[in-house]
């Protein structure tokens, strides 16, 4: 349950946010777009949520290859693969 809560908290605020923060910092958007960087109370200020949702983000990253390593690189990277945990392979007929 909190792997999925945590993926979708990533998919639905982590990246529209970066993204949205990342345009608030645009200047050309900006000009064309002023709410943007309105919502956020400032340039400074979204490049400081830009900063903190990255960070997140690599945290999110760095946390699911340490998980891979743990778990075993090479049986996690084989069930990725050939759709199957265990390494057997059998024929289909």
């Amino acid at each position: 349950m909190l792997q999925r809560l945590s993926y979708l908290f990533v998919i639905f605020v982590l990246f529209p946010l970066v993204i949205w923060t990342g345009l608030a910092m645009s200047p050309g958007f900006v000009s064309a777009f002023p709410a943007t960087v309105t919502v956020f109370g400032g340039q400074q200020s979204a490049r400081t949520i830009h900063f903190f949702v990255a960070l997140a983000l690599v945290l999110f990253l760095l946390v699911h290859v340490g998980m891979i390593c743990v778990a075993g690189f090479r049986s996690r990277m084989r069930a990725m693969i050939t759709g199957r945990a265990d390494g057997t392979h059998t024929e289909r007929t």
